[in-house]
Order: structure tokens, then C-alpha cells, then sequence
């Protein structure tokens, strides 16, 4: 490791040291900077010259298959076993005696659709695992190693990283730099002593816009300003960190390896974060449902489906990034630089092996608010960004990043629907479709089952991350259903930007515990109201209607959002507790009371619907 030289010297408050240039200098140097690529710098993100870019194609010997020949044929054979399945589904669900009235079975039908069909994306990955050649030597290329702090996250987090940073088995010199906002004499005189430059924007006010690009309190203004100062001088390639991930002693060199090849204009890697993993369940529920997001699904993008960076880790080829004008714009500015890279005709190729591990989010509040903040942030790229660079890209890729970016709007529309279409039918009598409930069960089940096998071999074969994940989970269930609601808020809160724009301060995760931190109730109000919604309504069907089926999905649906409701409170408090080293009981009663008193009388509203279904049942058949 060499030692770079720090454009810092010394903490405090500083003047700034120039005045921030005007909006036509700004273009000026970005024009300058991608060599006439950028024609204009809207906050939204670049804009570049007409034309299309030059695709560049990845060599022969890049890549290499990660599943033996045998269970590729196993695979490929589970998923002909899931199409098949698929299309015995849809032709019993349409037969003609399915159908009460058309309007029923076209709303229903479209949210089938799009949970049927959702998973024929993560078999189109499967069938295409691709690794970096581990053979391939890692190319002599000037290196730098970067990790991001902002003031919010602790010195010892970002020390723990950067003593990894230092501890790299690779074969050439690099240099390792903090990009610290607001680094302290500590920071100053370790970072010197273990030969560690110093990056900061501090005092800098060209780097404090309020938009991107150089956009203040954002991760892309504190690489911007490394980046203008020292990445594309002295790097052809930056492998940047965020604090909490600390990497393992191989991650740089599986990192440059790719970079060999011409095209590739930036790696992405696995985004794990358990380091906390055993004490949270939210940090849990997330690691064990994008456990194959993080390893199969992203190497199957490899050679020409465009993996996308996760923003806690990945590299990037200095001149790719000058050609675009720098890092992208958004709180997510890991996907929203992928998709530009892609857009000007680089390459990305996902280092399944690259290991580098982060703490996760700490507490549920902490997780939602992730939640909230990556679907507004791409949801504002869907809006802003991508209509004026979809069309660069070969069509391939179009339908690529269209599906990401309306991942999340998706989600939401079909949850909402699949939410509200029982207890309409339950209060009204009306039947969308009439079908056999036990044999839908079945059928879906199959489907489910086809897709349970496939991710098993998938583990078996060390491709989901982390590489021990279970494929099944109470964890994984309960993250699902309470992150929705805020991924919802998320995606309306951007629409609602879009026509009423304002400025927006993005949070950084916290990376420590700060003592009993008390859960708001309007934490659990969204699953508190589901949960009362469908027991009222089952409650009404009782009374006026005999729609016994969705009546019953009603109370299904009630008594997982009380579920959720109660399970979010009390493991609060029961992690609340180990934190701060306190009794469970006390650390629930400090936390989290109002929260379980609400969960308490969604049960109670329950009961009523629960205890009364049997008769109904009984007097429904009867008649």
C-alpha cells in the first residue's frame, strides 16, 4: 500500500475556499470532463449528446460458468417444470365457468399475472450464472481504495474499515483514502500515521450545491469532490467503501480483476450486511429475502444483462466515469451511475467473489426509513433520469432497468389491490371469480414449490449471499409484509415531488445503538389499520353477505397485519433490551407499550369476526 498524500491537514471550521462557480461553469467543466459527452447538467442528471454510444462487447475469456454441467441441466429442468406449471395455472383459472363478470376477472387476473410471472425473471438468471474468471491475472492499473463517512457514523466504524483497507492481499501498490465531510484531529493523525490520505469537501462551497451534481449532505458530493481533486488524475480505477463495510483480505484484487478487459466500466458486489445480523430482525428479514438478489440473480446479468452497483460497495473505471460526468445523481446514486455507465456504452460485470460485509440496519425505524428512501429515490430516476436515456440503450437493457425502476410501483399497485379486493367482495357479495379455493392453493403452491427447489440448488452450490441463507424464514416473511407500506410512501412521496418539487435532506443509517430508543406508533399505525380494515370488513360480511371465501380471506388477512403489528413492537423492545443490557420486559414497557396496546386491540377486534366465522360458515352451507 502506498501512501497517498491527504488534502487535508487540519479539523475545524474552515472558510470556503472559493465560491461556488455559476450553472454555466459547472456545464463547462462537465463538458470538459466527459470530452463533449455531457451537453447539460439538469439536477436530474446529465443529459448527453445526441447519438448513439459505443457499445462496447466484453471479451471471450472474461467470464466462466459457476454451476457444473449437472445441475445446469437440473436447473434448466426445474424451471421447464415451473413453466409448464405455469401454463396448466392460467388455463384453469380462465375456463369460462372461473367467470362471474368480466371486471372480476380482469383485476384479478392482472395481479396474478404479475405474481405469476414475476419469478420468470430470477429463472432467466439462473439459467445464466456467470463468475470472473478467477484464473485471469489482475491487471497493473493505478488503484484507489476509498471508503465514505459522514459525521452521523462513529470514527471506530470507519477505523475497523479502513484496517482492512490496509490489509488487502494484492499484488501492486493502491492507495487508501477516507472521504471524511468533517474529519477531527483523531482522524487526521491516525489517517497520517497508517499512510491513509484524507479527502474532505469541508469548507468547500463549490461542493455544497443544494442539486446535483456536487449535491451537499449526499454521497455523490463527497466522492465528487475526490474524484475532481484526485480520482481522475491519479486512478484508473476507485473501489469505494461505505464505513461499515469491511472488507475481506481478497475484496480488491476480485474487484480490479475485471477491469482487464477494456469494456467493463465499473464491478459490482454483494451487498451483505450481517454484521449485526444476529441481533436485528429487520437486518435478518432483508439479508435472508435478497440472498439470491445478491448472488445468482446478479451474476446471471453478467455478459450483457448490465448488474447494477449497490451503493455500499462497488468500483469504477475513472475514464467511464468522467465520460458521464461523474457519479450519478439521487440517494441512489449506485444505480443511477450503473444505468448512465450503461447508457454511454460501457459494460458491468458483477464479482460474485468480493467479500465485504456491513452492519445493516440497526432497528425496524431504521430499516423502514431505508425502505422509504431507495423507492423514492429511484422512482424519481424512473420520472426524471431514464425517459431521456432509454432509448440508448439496445433493447435488452430497456426492458432491464424499465422493470427495476417500476419494481417498487408494481409492488405497491398489486399489493394494494390484492389487499383491497376481499373485503370488497366480502361487504358487497360480490364474486370477482368463482373457483375452487383448496385447488387454487394447490396450484400455487406447485408454482412456489418449482421455485423453492430451484434457489435450493442454487445454495447448494454457494450462489446465495450470504452463502448459508435460508430459503425460508419468519424473518423474511415479516420484512416483506412490514416494509411495503413505506415502500408505498416512498413511491408516492416522488410522484408527489415531481409536481411540487422542494428540497430534500437525505438520512444516513445510523451505525450504532443509541440506548432504549422509544418506537413512535405511527411506525405500526400502517399494519394496525390493515389489520382492523379486514376485521371490520369479515365482520360485516357476516352480517349482510355470504362471500364465505373472502370472508375468510378477510380474517387471514387481519390476523397477519395484527401479527405484524404486535412482532414489530415487541422484538423493538426485546432488541432494545439486549442493546442496552436491561430486562425484556422493562425494555418493551420503555420502548414500545403504546405499540403493543395497539397491536393488543387489533386482537381484539379480531376476536369477534374469528369466534362468529364458524356459525356463519355452518348457516351459509345450510341455506
Amino acid at each position: 500500500m502506498e501512501q497517498p498524500t491527504s488534502d487535508l491537514r487540519a479539523p475545524g471550521r474552515q472558510r470556503p475556499r472559493h465560491a461556488a462557480g455559476t450553472a454555466d461553469e459547472l456545464l463547462d467543466h462537465l463538458r470538459s470532463l466527459s470530452g463533449g459527452g455531457v451537453v447539460d447538467a439538469p439536477p436530474s442528471g446529465p443529459t448527453f449528446a445526441p447519438g448513439p454510444p459505443v457499445r462496447r462487447d466484453l471479451g471471450a475469456g472474461l467470464l466462466v460458468p459457476v454451476v457444473g454441467r449437472r445441475d445446469q441441466v437440473l436447473v434448466a429442468a426445474l424451471s421447464i417444470g415451473w413453466a409448464s406449471s405455469l401454463v396448466m395455472f392460467w388455463v384453469w383459472w380462465l375456463q369460462p365457468a372461473h367467470r362471474t363478470s368480466w371486471a372480476g376477472l380482469v383485476v384479478n387476473s392482472a395481479v396474478l399475472a404479475y405474481l405469476t410471472l414475476l419469478p420468470a425473471y430470477f429463472l432467466l438468471t439462473a439459467n445464466r450464472v456467470r463468475r470472473v474468471d478467477p484464473r485471469l491475472p489482475v491487471p497493473l492499473l493505478r488503484v484507489a481504495f476509498v471508503v465514505t463517512k459522514a459525521p452521523s457514523e462513529p470514527w471506530a466504524v470507519a477505523r475497523r474499515t479502513l484496517r482492512a483497507m490496509c490489509a488487502q492481499r494484492f499484488p501492486y501498490g493502491y492507495d487508501v483514502w477516507l472521504c471524511d465531510e468533517d474529519p477531527t484531529t483523531e482522524t487526521l493523525r491516525w489517517c497520517h500515521d497508517h499512510g491513509i490520505g484524507v479527502s474532505s469537501r469541508r469548507g468547500v462551497a463549490a461542493y455544497h450545491r443544494d442539486v446535483w451534481p456536487r449535491r451537499t449532505r449526499c454521497k455523490e458530493g463527497n466522492l465528487a469532490f475526490f474524484y475532481d481533486r484526485r480520482g481522475y488524475r491519479d486512478y484508473d480505477v476507485v473501489a469505494q467503501l461505505d464505513c461499515d463495510h469491511v472488507p475481506g483480505p481478497d475484496y480488491l484484487a476480485h474487484m480490479v480483476r475485471p477491469f482487464g478487459d477494456p469494456a467493463v466500466g465499473y464491478v459490482a458486489a454483494p451487498s451483505v450486511c450481517d454484521q449485526e445480523g444476529t441481533g436485528s430482525w429487520s437486518a435478518r428479514g432483508r439479508l435472508h429475502r435478497e440472498a439470491a438478489f445478491h448472488g445468482a440473480i446478479q451474476a446471471g446479468h453478467s455478459a450483457g444483462l448490465a448488474p447494477v452497483c449497490i451503493g455500499s460497495h462497488y468500483a469504477v473505471r475513472t475514464e467511464a466515469v468522467a465520460r458521464i460526468g461523474g457519479i450519478g445523481p439521487e440517494l441512489a446514486e449506485d444505480f443511477s451511475t450503473a444505468f448512465l455507465l450503461n447508457s454511454a456504452g460501457w459494460q458491468g460485470v458483477f464479482a460474485l467473489d468480493a467479500d465485504a460485509r456491513g452492519d445493516g440496519p440497526l432497528t425496524v425505524g431504521a430499516m423502514l426509513t431505508q425502505e422509504f428512501q431507495w423507492s423514492r429515490s429511484l422512482t424519481t430516476l424512473l420520472l426524471d433520469l431514464v425517459p431521456r436515456h432509454l432509448g440508448r440503450l439496445p433493447w435488452r437493457l430497456r426492458v432491464r432497468f424499465f422493470y427495476a425502476l417500476v419494481f417498487y410501483s408494481l409492488l405497491v399497485l398489486t399489493t394494494t389491490a390484492g389487499l383491497l379486493l376481499p373485503p370488497v367482495a366480502a361487504v358487497t357479495g360480490m364474486r370477482w371469480v368463482q373457483v375452487d379455493y383448496v385447488e387454487f392453493l394447490l396450484r400455487w403452491w406447485l408454482l412456489s414449490a418449482w421455485l423453492v427447489a430451484v434457489l435450493l440448488v442454487l445454495r447448494r452450490n454457494g450462489l446465495l449471499r450470504p452463502r448459508r441463507a435460508p430459503v425460508l424464514s419468519w424473518e423474511n416473511w415479516l420484512y416483506a409484509l412490514a416494509r411495503w407500506p413505506y415502500v408505498a410512501w416512498g413511491v408516492v412521496a416522488a410522484v408527489g415531488q415531481r409536481f411540487r418539487p422542494r428540497s430534500i435532506t437525505f438520512r444516513v443509517t445510523p451505525k450504532a445503538h443509541d440506548g432504549l430508543e422509544p418506537l413512535p406508533v405511527r411506525i405500526v399505525a400502517p399494519y394496525a389499520t390493515f389489520s382492523a380494515m379486514l376485521s371490520i370488513s369479515a365482520f360485516a360480511g357476516e352480517a349482510l353477505t355470504g362471500a364465505v371465501g373472502y370472508v375468510g380471506l378477510c380474517l387471514l388477512g387481519a390476523v397477519a397485519y395484527a401479527t405484524v403489528t404486535t412482532a414489530v413492537a415487541v422484538l423493538h423492545g426485546v432488541e432494545a433490551a439486549r442493546s442496552a443490557g436491561v430486562g425484556r420486559a422493562h425494555a418493551v414497557r420503555r420502548t414500545a407499550a403504546a405499540s403493543v396496546l395497539v397491536g393488543a386491540g387489533c386482537w381484539a377486534l379480531l376476536a369477534v369476526p374469528a369466534v362468529l366465522f364458524p356459525f356463519y360458515v355452518s348457516i351459509v352451507l345450510a341455506t
